[in-house]
């Protein structure tokens, strides 16, 4: 039902068996620095509804094949730095309703098109760069909330015991 990876260091390209787990519905793929690519089978997880990402600073692009994640409500792609864009047919996503993409650095260029059929979409968690690409979509939405998350600087490690 749910698989959870954490600070997995030598974790470069996630196995296409895992893909198999036809009734996974969490996958949380977390701080995996060298994880680069996902496999284009992912889109056989049909029952996915949960699909975390976060700080996965390699990953360049997400497979086209999410197109296929018809269940999938939340997709957090947070601090994966090297994300340029979002999969051209993203909006067939209908069941979405939450995207995280905050400090998404390099995804600079304006969202694809089908964006505009996320109907479901209701949370945009992003930081203020990736807010502004939200702009010529809001007229799309009448119930989305674009929230610009605050920056977290905690340097309390630093201080002596």
């Amino acid at each position: 039902m749910e698989i959870n990876i954490d600070y997995c260091n030598d974790l470069v390209e996630l196995p296409a068996w895992l893909c198999e787990f036809l009734h996974l519905k969490k996958l949380n793929i977390t701080n995996c620095h060298k994880l680069s690519e996902l496999p284009e089978e992912i889109g056989k997880l049909v029952n996915l509804e949960e699909l975390r990402l976060k700080s996965c600073t390699e990953l360049s692009e997400l497979p086209e094949s999410i197109r296929s994640l018809n269940k999938l409500r939340i997709l957090d792609i947070s601090d994966c730095l090297s994300i340029i864009k979002l999969p051209k047919h993203i909006g067939e996503l209908h069941k979405l309703k939450e995207l995280h993409m905050k400090e998404c650095l390099r995804l600079r260029k304006q969202l694809p098109s089908s964006i505009t059929d996320l109907k479901q979409l209701r949370l945009v968690v992003c930081d203020e760069e990736r807010a502004k690409l939200w702009g010529p979509f809001e007229e799309f939405f009448s119930n989305l909330k674009v929230t610009v998350a605050k920056k977290d600087i905690n340097l309390n490690w630093l201080s002596k015991s």
